[in-house]
């Protein structure tokens, strides 16, 4: 009679190498997070004017667009380590260059550089990845996406307290030291996730071109699917981000402050949603339920805050917006994660995170648009149109859970 099979076992979880990752995502995003409130008016002192301001931050996605991919094809090729530490040095040197600039020149140098340095995400995301099994990738996923949103709670806040007009570069040198605090922090405890076998079999495989790699990647493919999900959510999400604040001011006759204070409710919805509350929903429904899910109290999120005729009310949509957010974000990673193998985990990241970029380019000049032409709420009404005829089921009916 046959022995009985040996159940497979179930990898290692490196607790300490991810609560790494978790400091290291978090330091980046306080970091990057500091400037936020502070880059627009450093850019109006060297003479921009607010249309050339806005063109900032298309200079950063542009960067992340057309570097993430690249970025994480080096991690599976040289690993996770090395493109860390290289895109967290970019981010010092992006700091350095705002800090030091004397032209309008200088300031989208480093907004260039900062978008092509920002691969930590996705190679955040392979990372997990490599160290975690498939069922419980969401969870994790979830966790770094926390150490995100934590980030983007904290820094704006500090920014705002470092903003001094006799000191204008003083935001971007405490954001270099952080950055170069982070470094060390990832040189000295970040381990390597990938073997010297694994970085060696994807040196060597042979790959085609950049544009070929990306066609064959998505076209028809369920890593396809997932990327086309992930554009269609940032676009709605981007475009509500672009807008939300114009939508205040001019329904509710809001300031910055108070829209400030809602911006902070959302963060820590998506903060409690993706740490706490993503692993165990994903544990019920799974993945590409939770995705759908997700998009759905997005969508509901939406028309609430589109429609508020109370504060209350605005609240509770903006607070179905961000747990939204919180769900679908990281069971798309978890569910993209589960579609690339082993040798592409940070190109199949990259690409994600590069549709992700490619949205907050479009979405907001669409956004605009509506929001001058049509209504203040329409370019929220018009999101949730597109996420319950397009991108629902899109999510619903193509993604098909992978073989692990």
């Amino acid at each position: 009679m046959d022995a009985p099979l040996e159940p497979t076992p179930t990898p290692e979880i490196r607790r300490g190498a991810l609560a790494t990752v978790w400091l290291t995502l978090f330091l980046d995003l306080v970091a990057f997070g500091i400037i936020i409130p502070v880059l627009p008016y450093y850019a109006e002192s060297f003479g921009a004017s607010a249309k050339v301001v806005t063109l900032l931050s298309t200079t950063y996605s542009l960067a992340q667009f057309a570097f993430a991919p690249v970025l994480g094809r080096l991690s599976d090729r040289h690993g996770r380590r090395p493109v860390m530490l290289i895109s967290i040095a970019g981010s010092i040197a992006a700091m350095l260059s705002l800090a030091a600039a004397h032209t309008l020149f200088f300031v989208f140098l480093a907004r260039a550089i900062g978008g092509m340095s920002n691969a930590n995400i996705s190679t955040a995301y392979a990372y997990v990845a490599d160290q975690v099994p498939g069922n419980q990738r969401a969870k994790y996923m979830g966790i770094m996406g926390s150490a995100i949103g934590f980030g983007f709670v904290v820094g704006p806040a500090i920014g705002g307290v470092l903003s001094r007009p006799d000191l204008p570069e003083l935001p971007f040198l405490v954001g270099a030291v952080l950055s170069a605090i982070n470094w060390l922090m990832a040189l000295i405890l970040l381990p390597e996730t990938r073997s010297p076998e694994q970085r060696a079999a994807s040196e060597t495989q042979k790959r085609p071109r950049l544009l070929a790699a990306i066609r064959g990647a998505l076209w028809g493919t369920p890593l396809g699917w997932l990327v086309a999900t992930y554009f269609g959510f940032f676009s709605v999400f981007a475009a509500m981000e672009s807008t939300f604040a114009l939508f205040c001011e001019a329904v509710f006759d809001w300031t910055s402050r108070e829209t400030g204070y809602l911006f902070s409710l959302i963060g820590v919805v998506i903060l409690l949603t993706q740490g706490v509350l993503v692993g165990r929903v994903v544990a019920w429904l799974g993945e590409q339920r939770t995705m759908v899910a997700g998009l759905a109290i997005l969508a509901v999120g939406l028309v609430a805050t589109a429609f508020a005729p109370n504060v209350p009310v605005l609240a509770l949509g903006a607070a179905g917006i961000a747990m939204g957010n919180g769900l679908v974000t990281p069971s798309i990673s978890a569910l993209v994660s589960q579609t690339a193998s082993a040798e592409e985990q940070g190109w199949a990241q990259g690409l994600t995170q590069s549709s992700a970029a490619f949205a907050r380019i479009l979405a907001p000049i669409g956004a605009g648009l509506v929001f001058e032409w049509i209504g203040p709420g329409v370019p929220m009404a018009t999101g949730a149109v597109v996420l319950l005829l397009i991108v629902g089921p899109i999510a619903a009916a193509k993604v098909r859970a992978p073989v692990e």
